[in-house]
């Protein structure tokens, strides 16, 4: 890894320098000491600056900071971690691996397992290497006066400066000799990765079958069901597929024969498109109301000369939002409910009691609660104790519960938390808000004896639906225009203050709409119109799901798991590519039905399609990231072009820092766009789940981060001359690699230490979160279900395009670990600091909503090995490169370390048997259940049973206590649902998501001048065929939206993990 002092050829424009890549960064050939400690210094000062937020403030934004701990399903909370700046790092520690796997699932145990694989590697080949490669690099290396006397002449010698000085370049041509040193260190790296390796996938295997075989997943319907794509047509039948595959152990329980519902589908992402325009425009409509009325009140008691004291401001002010929050607690108005909606297991199961409030239904599920989701009932009331905290803010002192009323709804993003554990009935009883008798509207409701009231009061009653007349002659049509000249909203606004939209041109309904293009109409009405036309198709295309094609896939549930899995791995049809592929531990909530339907030939097609667009994805992605490796040498070109002369005017401490840090956040920024299209091409490659999907992108980010984030910053010329150079003579790989890749070495030195220290502390701050929490809520936020959404949506995390950024930098660590050993040192910070950030994140932050079972784990492991193939490479052209020099200093011809390159060779050759032979060992057992497990599977799910029978027990004579099994101990993770409970709603589970589809509600504010019930009553006389409510929601002093429950449409089973 040497360096010259010699001039360097220099580009004769800026067009060049960026051409070349990171050519004429490297032709500088040392990156000096002072830009690395620049950037060193700068990333400590953002760690530290991170860190310390974190710390200050995580404790008053349990929202942001610990939601897992009651904002999840009671099942996979976590408890809240200990008080004290340093005291959440215990339980981050402490946590057991059979606790972390049941709150967070396999693929988060398996993220964290697979950094400390990392570790594990990396921190006894640190302590071994660095004591001995240092010195031996070091002492008695070139150094910087090493072309001096017989050197001075001699072309191919060079001085060596800064950290280039530990590193493989740096040994002197007379001390060959050293370079055994080198070798057998290589080996030993390369020996201890691949027994950890072997000794982690082992382990990986137990782990995963364990799981499989546990009885909580055995009772899941993904644990026995299975994908059968390409099924030719005279088998695509319900009998013909049972008697096919009932020659396997237990039989067939269910069969699913895919129905392509694309145009059933498209109707009702249109149908949904359109309820949110809806839902904002009435929302706008309602709001610029109630600001209007508010504007010429408080002009009408400027004109009166009546000036109230801002203590009496204060108080009215206090006084509306009260109001307002008892308006939220109460039922308020709905029209157009098709009741299709059940909000819990109870109401599934008797499929009754369709009248009943959603306070009811809470009442009744307290006898036994099925799915403790905390969503709604009694959820809520512990997301209000958990949102009491948030309002406390840094700034002006800290506030307790009872703070001001504006002030929580700032924090709370509209929604109103229970004060001291009340729940929505016991707020209920402050009784129903009276409004002005002058701002009222008379509102029909549904009444036994369908008599109708017209009352001046908003009435707490437990379910009001509008309903229309029966004298309505026109009830058998869908919609009809409405009449709004005697419309409450104009006692306020005018027309043109109304929502307006353009419709897309040409019909094209695909399109967005285009400014000043397309015709104008205003949205409310548009929207009310299509909707309910929509609605009235899709529910007739519901009601008749025969008329649509079947596709050419199924879904077969077994009656045993070990069924599932003989009828994945068995041959079925005679003919090639028929029944095939066959798909095992599919959720009904990952499948993509889009793909359901694609042929085995046109899934080829798709995926040659993917790996071009992805092929070219990489060769155009290279040239703004050489760009930013030209960025590196901003010194060097400010003396190379002209006009960039007044960048050598810049003081050397910023230029520093501009070099040292630069590149690597605009590389970062750079790789932030790209996983959304990766996975974008993957969905589109045709693949039938998101798990696929993932696993799709993990292979494709790998390929892509390596090649630009290591080969293009690496090599020292253009992409394509390189790619030349291979393809006239492959043996000069070695060779290109060992001439650039020591190059590299601190621009990866200058990364790592960023990835380490501002990219961990930001994932422990949670600057993503924050930034939309209180940037973009306040901003995009403006309907009730928005605010719901924001508040109830946890981050989540995409492990396709996780794994492969540590997978890289691993990759990294291993071809400089014999190279530049100093980079051992970052490895370790980097995976250390992210394993606490993201074991922390898991713990109290993250929601993992779907999880593969561990997969990308191996499949991670395994690239891996392109990291060590790489070391391989480029130690063989090392070495082939050293040379010695005679009496005079000339370089001799001769290569000392030919015997070096040639066990190196030699150990390439085994790696590759290696990885193979692991390979074709260990891959059948990576996704498919052995048969050998299922004797002792079948009797842990008899105790399971056991023990779930006598817990069912204790909860009706109320003993809570957990009582030991036969075998003396208690087993955990009690389901919440019966075997038949699970049957009934599986039915369901896996029919095509356009059959499941409901119809949507549009959520609505109320307010105190009746705009609101106004809209509902006039959509309700347009069509009744457009659900709208105003339920549960209102209007603060300052006219924002705040809710209190969860939308009318939303349901606690779609977040059962069937």
């Amino acid at each position: 890894m040497s360096s010259t002092t010699s001039a360097a050829p220099l580009p004769s424009s800026f067009s060049s320098a960026l051409g070349g890549g990171q050519a004429q960064n490297q032709q500088i050939q040392n990156q000096s000491a002072s830009v690395f400690f620049a950037s060193l210094v700068s990333s400590i000062v953002i760690f530290g600056v991170e860190v310390a937020a974190f710390l200050i403030i995580k404790g008053f934004f349990p929202r942001i900071y610990q939601p897992r701990t009651y904002l999840v399903p009671e099942k996979e909370r976590t408890e809240p971690p200990p008080k004290g700046v340093w005291r959440w790092i215990i339980p981050v520690y402490r946590t057991s691996k059979i606790e972390f796997v049941q709150k967070c699932g396999l693929d988060a145990y398996f993220f964290l397992r697979y950094l400390w694989l990392l570790l594990k590697i990396f921190v006894p080949s640190a302590a071994v290497i660095l004591p001995i490669l240092l010195p031996i690099n070091y002492v008695g290396g070139k150094g910087p006066d090493f072309a001096t006397g017989i050197y001075s002449n001699a072309t191919t010698w060079s001085n060596v400066t800064g950290l280039n000085q530990f590193a493989f370049g740096n040994v002197r041509p007379d001390e060959t000799n050293r370079y055994w040193a080198h070798l057998i260190l290589a080996v030993g790296v390369i020996v201890w990765s691949c027994w950890v390796f072997f000794e982690e996938l082992k382990d990986y295997i137990k782990l995963r079958q364990a799981y499989l075989t546990s009885p909580q997943h055995r009772l899941r319907a993904s644990a026995t069901t299975v994908l059968v794509s390409g099924i030719p047509k005279e088998w695509c039948t319900a009998k013909a597929l049972d008697g096919l595959y009932d020659v396997f152990p237990g039989g067939i329980r269910n069969i699913w024969i895919n129905r392509k519902f694309d145009d059933l589908n498209d109707k009702i992402k249109l149908r949904n498109k359109l309820a949110l325009s809806l839902e904002s425009a009435e929302t706008n409509l309602v709001q610029n109301a109630k600001k209007a009325q508010m504007k010429k009140a408080k002009e009408e008691a400027k004109k009166a000369g009546k000036k109230q004291s801002k203590k009496e401001e204060q108080q009215e002010k206090k006084k509306v939002d009260e109001q307002a929050f008892a308006v939220a607690n109460l039922d308020g108005v709905s029209a157009g409910d098709p009741h299709q909606i059940r909000h819990n297991i109870r109401e599934i199961l008797n499929d009754k009691g369709r009248q009943r409030s959603r306070d009811d239904s809470k009442d009744r599920g307290q006898k036994r609660r099925l799915i403790p989701i905390p969503l709604v009932g009694q959820g809520f009331e512990a997301v209000g104790q958990g949102l009491g905290n948030i309002g406390k803010t840094v700034l002006g002192g800290f506030r307790s519960v009872g703070k001001e009323v504006d002030e929580r709804l700032n924090t709370t993003n509209g929604f109103i938390p229970p004060e001291n554990g009340e729940i929505a009935t016991q707020l209920q009883t402050t009784g129903g808000y009276e409004p002005p008798e002058d701002k009222t509207v008379a509102i029909q409701h549904d009444r036994k004896d369908n008599e109708v009231e017209s009352d001046h009061n908003i009435r707490d009653s437990a379910s009001t639906v509008v309903q229309r007349r029966e004298s309505d002659a026109r009830s058998d049509m869908s919609y009809y225009e409405d009449d709004d000249s005697d419309a409450m909203w104009r006692r306020y606004l005018k027309p043109k203050d109304r929502d307006t939209m353009r419709l897309p041109i040409f019909g094209w309904t695909w399109m967005i709409s285009l400014p000043l293009l397309g015709k104008k109409v205003d949205t409310i009405y548009h929207c009310r119109k299509e909707i309910a036309r929509l609605n009235v198709e899709i529910e007739d295309d519901q009601a008749n799901p025969e008329k649509f094609p079947l596709m050419n896939s199924a879904f077969i549930q077994f009656n045993h798991q070990v069924a599932a899995h003989m009828a994945c791995q068995s041959v079925t049809h005679h003919m090639p590519k028929q029944m095939a592929p066959r798909m095992v531990e599919i959720s009904p909530n990952d499948v993509i039905w889009d793909n359901m339907s694609i042929t085995w030939w046109e899934s080829y097609i798709r995926t040659v399609v993917v790996l071009v667009l992805i092929v070219g994805l990489v060769i155009g992605w290279a040239i703004p990231v050489s760009f930013t490796g030209t960025l590196s040498q901003i010194q060097y070109l400010s003396q190379t072009l002209s006009w960039l002369n007044w960048l050598q005017r810049v003081p050397s401490v910023i230029l520093a820092v501009i070099q040292g840090i630069l590149p690597q956040i605009l590389l970062s920024l750079l790789l932030l766009v790209l996983p959304i299209i990766l996975r974008l091409l993957a969905k589109n490659q045709g693949v039938p789940t998101g798990m696929a999907v993932e696993i799709s992108v993990q292979k494709f980010y790998f390929g892509f981060l390596f090649v630009q984030v290591f080969l293009i910053v690496s090599i020292s010329t253009t992409i394509t001359t390189v790619v030349q150079q291979i393809a006239k003579s492959p043996q000069s790989i070695p060779a290109i690699l060992a001439a650039n890749i020591p190059k590299a070495a601190n621009y990866f030195f200058s990364y790592l230490i960023l990835q380490a220290l501002s990219v961990s502390a930001g994932a422990l701050l949670q600057v993503g979160e924050l930034f939309s929490w209180f940037i973009l809520g306040p901003l995009l936020d403006g309907t009730a279900r928005k605010k719901w959404a924001r508040q109830m949506n946890l981050p989540t995390t995409q492990w396709g395009t996780f794994f492969p950024v540590f997978t890289n930098l691993a990759a990294i660590g291993f071809i400089y670990a014999v190279i530049s050993p100093l980079i051992l040192i970052f490895n370790v910070i980097t995976f250390g600091l992210f394993w606490i950030a993201y074991r922390y994140n898991s713990l109290y932050v993250t929601k993992f909503r779907s999880d593969t079972g561990g997969l990308l784990f191996p499949t991670a492991v395994n690239q891996l090995f392109v990291g060590l193939y790489f070391m391989e490479a480029s130690l063989i052209g090392l070495f082939f490169l050293v040379t010695n020099a005679d009496a005079n200093g000339n370089a001799t011809s001769n290569s000392p370390c030919k015997p070096q390159a040639i066990v190196m060779i030699i150990v390439l050759c085994l790696t590759v048997i290696y990885q193979i032979l692991l390979s074709q060992n260990f891959s059948p057992l990576y996704r498919y259940m052995p048969i050998t497990l299922e004797d002792d599977a079948v009797e842990r799910d008899g105790e399971f049973a056991r023990a779930q029978e006598m817990h069912s027990m204790d909860e009706e004579r109320g003993d809570n206590a957990n009582r030991p099994t036969s075998s003396g101990a208690n087993v955990e993770g009690l389901e919440d649902l019966t075997p038949a409970e699970r049957d009934f709603l599986v039915q369901r589970a896996f029919q095509h998501e356009a059959l499941r589809a409901k119809r949507p509600v549009v959520w609505i504010p109320r307010d105190d001048l009746g705009v609101a019930d106004d809209e509902v009553y006039r959509t309700q006389r347009t069509s009744k065929h457009i659900w709208i409510s105003d339920q549960y929601t209102a209007l603060d002093s300052k006219a924002r939206v705040v809710y209190r429950r969860s939308p009318p449409d939303f349901s606690e089973v779609d977040l059962i993990d069937l």
